[in-house]
């Protein structure tokens, strides 16, 4: 049973978030050949203040 967890920046809306579940769970299935019903995908949204990259917050541009 496969868990896949996101951590993306906070802002996609429901649609996005719905695509990239039904992806994601698509081809971890494939991959580890196993049922669509074994796979759990978490999306965690993260504010850009709370995101930091190259030693910057990802909010500083």
């Amino acid at each position: 049973m496969p868990v896949i967890t996101v951590d993306w920046w906070a802002g996609y809306d429901h649609e996005r978030r719905r695509a990239l579940i039904k992806e994601l769970t698509a081809t971890v299935s494939q991959v580890a050949d196993c049922p669509a019903e074994a796979v759990t995908v978490i999306v965690r949204d993260v504010e850009k203040t709370h995101w930091g990259k190259g030693g910057r917050p990802a909010s500083d541009g």
